[in-house]
């Protein structure tokens, strides 16, 4: 059983929350984000002001996207116990999730690069910290179809025993729909679809991490179950363990007892091979 390895995953999760919080939130101090109003020199100056801290925090953030891969695939292992051997939505699951973090990558180096030479113009910083925003509040693709598969796998499982709970299906479906209105961040620059709006970056981050706690709960309550159920479901060793014995102790035995024989009649079997060399 890899009960182990899935659990490891599954705290990688955790680690990717936290690190990702003090990365970007505390370092960076992009919680909560700048707004897309700024003057091009108030958005020069923050990022003058805090180039180390937001290269430092950006870092970080990178590090913390790559742990949400391996929480993404214990998903996916726990949805295969629902599908069986042929199980398109785990490995579909795990696609988005893999390459989620990817998607991500290009905002975060964004933000980096322009508070790598903080001192260029007002112009070229706004044009990099606008490149950072609208994909990072905006990707949303890619979440949106994973919640959904997820949200598929859960509530076609026909189990007595379901691996997810019913409702977590229709979490997944309601919050895959309430990611949706981030897309819509490259219309607005202010309100409540804009990057630091209500809808955009509040009502998406909340949804977010909300269900990325709640999946982890569950998945670790999954994952005690599968391990009671595989126990359950191996034979008796010790009886199995002591039948085996049993035989190979009387099949030593009887090679021993030919062994002896074979020694004890010599003779015999030599006036045997002269018989039978006879015309």
């Amino acid at each position: 059983m890899n009960i182990r390895a899935q659990r490891l995953c599954v705290w990688s999760g955790v680690a990717f929350m936290a690190l990702f919080f003090v990365g970007f939130g505390v370092v960076a101090r992009f919680i909560p984000p700048p707004s897309p109003t700024l003057e091009p020199e108030a958005v020069a100056t923050l990022y003058r002001d805090h180039a180390d801290g937001i290269r430092l925090g950006m870092v970080l953030s990178l590090y913390a996207l790559v742990l949400y891969v391996p929480w993404s695939a214990v998903i996916s292992v726990q949805l295969k116990r629902i599908e069986g051997q042929h199980a398109p939505l785990a490995y579909a699951q795990l696609a988005l999730g893999a390459g989620l973090p990817v998607a991500f990558f290009p905002s975060l180096y964004h933000f980096a690069n322009a508070a790598f030479r903080p001192e260029r113009s007002p112009e070229i910083v706004v044009a990099l910290n606008d490149q950072g925003w609208l994909p990072f509040t905006g990707i949303i693709y890619a979440i949106v179809v994973q919640n959904l598969l997820i949200a598929y796998g859960v509530l076609s499982d026909k189990r007595p025993v379901p691996v997810f709970p019913r409702w977590f299906g229709y979490f997944s479906l309601w919050t895959a729909l309430l990611y949706c209105p981030a897309g819509l961040d490259v219309f607005f620059t202010a309100g409540p679809l804009a990057w630091d709006g209500l809808f955009t970056w509040w009502l998406s981050l909340v949804a977010f991490f909300l269900w990325l706690i709640v999946t982890t709960v569950l998945l670790l309550r999954a994952i005690a179950r599968q391990e009671v159920e595989e126990l359950d479901q191996l034979p008796d060793a010790g009886a199995e363990g002591d039948q085996a014995l049993r035989r190979i102790v009387a099949l030593e035995s009887r090679i021993v007892a030919l062994e002896s024989a074979a020694r004890a009649r010599p003779a015999e079997l030599r006036a045997i091979d002269v018989l039978g060399s006879c015309p």
